[in-house]
């Protein structure tokens, strides 16, 4: 699959020259105007920015990372972290407690995702509609938007002969302990699994939104910029959103670059994701005090299991096989699930929580070890304790487990054991920083001791790759920071479109939801053109 024709209109820092030069630009500052300003390129920014440019709207959609092509996509972990994700890969709590993995390039983290495509079930969206008024949520309710993302995405099963060892050991080890593990769809067109879904498709395989949302938007009319971070939004009737270059660093940037760009518009829509977003509003006193709070990580930990064959992780699709028969536990709606990551040398190492020859012992045999993980939907205790703060010039993370979120957390890892176990593996590693070196198994393995293990800070490795509902939406102020159409309290034409708008854990994989619920809003605002726009 080639590269979508209109790709070749972003706006990419080669291109700078040719713009200051139509534009007589003189001091750096690119000055434009708009209809509309979106701020993000990933499930919620594209998306937005294609349903409105197709219904007329005159578009600027602005990404603080760069703009790749498949050729540039390669196997280099270090380079690719660091190129396709934000903070290399590493965004780190303050206090220590959580690594998160979120993209930053055109295209946002569906780039780097690794295609699971699911839609929360209905006690989640039940929870919705009684708790914060999201009435309409229901998978039965918004199928016609998740069909249309479904057949814009390519999203089906994932194949039998697809299915790699690292997912098998999930289905063979649940069926032998009596759980129900089921097949993943996964979002591609002509996946042949090479295994390189964290580091970019090389063959145009995985629908990322630059390949689908961000050509169909360009093609309507809109105008993408890469490498551009929005830095402040000025609030009034017109609102000004100043943005920065920011260089790829592993590229020489252009002798001449447009230095900054201030785009005025009666609309903006804020799409740079649950941890940028928020900071974002934060230095632009936009918002109320929801804004950054109650920030949802579906936190994840890992076990390695060793076993006499290789699994390689690594290749194959990513993820196929999930069991979800912990995820609602006593009715609550809330619990685990169980799903397997392909994780590389770099990301694998840090994970691993021990030191010196332990640590390169088991390095030295990764190839035979799969990893298995367990996501906890977070918000059991009501609200998470983690948090977005910008503050003497820089962004900030906060998080820690609350009781019931870790008590899901080692019934969940429990869970996993069992499984790893029972589909023959011969050691553990355990995210349990107490240990010092992998866990025998015997063959007469009791894993209830896990129940008693700490989830202190420090004491468990924690990790997230879908940080969400940091701008949290609901039917009152009191209640969160945007109503019920996306838009912020207080503050007229400034709506926040991605993932950041859940007001509970979302319990998947975001992409889907992200996008059908944008879809929906952005269709909605999309009817409203004269009355938004008119100055």
């Amino acid at each position: 699959m080639g590269i979508p024709f209109f790709n070749e209109k972003i706006i990419t820092p080669k291109k700078h020259s040719e713009i200051i030069k139509e534009n007589k630009i003189q001091d750096g500052t690119w000055e434009l105007s708009a209809d509309v300003v979106i701020i993000g390129s990933g499930a919620g920014g594209a998306v937005a920015a294609s349903e409105l440019a197709r219904n007329g709207w005159k578009v600027v959609l602005i990404e603080e990372g760069s703009y790749f092509t498949p050729a540039q996509f390669n196997s280099d972990e270090f380079i690719s972290q660091a190129r396709l994700y934000r903070d290399a890969g590493f965004i780190v709590t303050e206090e220590q407690t959580l690594s998160i993995l979120q993209g930053r390039s055109i295209g946002g983290s569906t780039t780097i995702n690794w295609q699971t495509s699911l839609y929360p079930p209905d006690y989640v969206t039940t929870e919705w509609s009684e708790r914060f008024g999201w009435q309409g949520y229901s998978r039965e309710e918004m199928d016609s938007f998740v069909t249309e993302v479904h057949e814009r995405l390519g999203v089906h099963e994932v194949p039998n002969h697809l299915v790699n060892a690292n997912n098998n050991v999930l289905r063979v080890g649940g069926k032998k302990i009596g759980l129900n593990p089921q097949v993943l769809r996964n979002n591609n067109r002509g996946c042949i699994g090479l295994g390189r879904c964290g580091l970019g498709c090389p063959i145009n395989a995985k629908q990322s939104a630059f390949l689908t949302w961000i050509p169909d938007a360009i093609e309507a009319g809109a105008i993408v910029v890469s490498n551009m971070r929005a830095a402040k939004i000025k609030e009034g009737k017109i609102k000004t959103v100043i943005a920065e270059f920011t260089p790829d660093a592993y590229e020489t940037a252009p002798k001449e670059v447009i230095e900054m760009m201030e785009i005025k518009a009666p609309v903006v829509i804020v799409s740079a994701g649950a941890i940028e977003g928020p900071a974002l509003l934060q230095r632009s006193g936009i918002g109320n005090g929801w804004v950054g709070r109650n920030l949802k990580v579906h936190p994840t930990s890992t076990i390695f299991g060793k076993f006499d064959s290789e699994i390689k992780m690594f290749q194959g699709p990513p993820q196929s096989i999930v069991i979800k028969d912990g995820h609602n536990q006593n009715g609550t709606g809330y619990g685990y699930w169980l799903e397997a990551a392909p994780y590389r040398p770099t990301l694998a190492s840090s994970l691993v929580p021990f030191y010196g020859k332990q640590q390169f012992d088991v390095m030295k045999d990764f190839t035979k070890y799969n990893a298995g993980i367990v996501l906890v939907r977070d918000g059991a205790d009501g609200e998470a304790n983690a948090s977005v703060k910008y503050s003497l010039g820089r962004r900030k993370v906060y998080f820690e487990l609350t009781p019931t979120d870790g008590l899901n957390m080692l019934r969940g890892l429990k869970a996993l054991a069992e499984v790893t176990v029972a589909a023959g593996a011969k050691e553990l590693v355990f995210p349990f920083t107490r240990f010092t070196e992998p866990y025998k198994v015997t063959g007469n393995d009791n894993f209830e001791w896990i129940l008693k293990e700490s989830t202190r800070p420090g004491d468990l490795t924690v990790g997230s790759a879908h940080p969400h509902g940091s701008i949290q939406s609901a039917n009152d102020p009191e209640k969160g920071a945007v109503d019920l159409n996306l838009e912020i309290y207080g503050h007229k034409n400034i709506f926040v479109m991605d993932a950041s708008v859940y007001p509970t854990g979302l319990s998947v994989n975001p992409q889907i939801t992200t996008m059908s619920i944008v879809l929906r809003a952005a269709r909605n605002l999309a009817t409203q053109k004269e009355e938004r726009t008119k100055i």
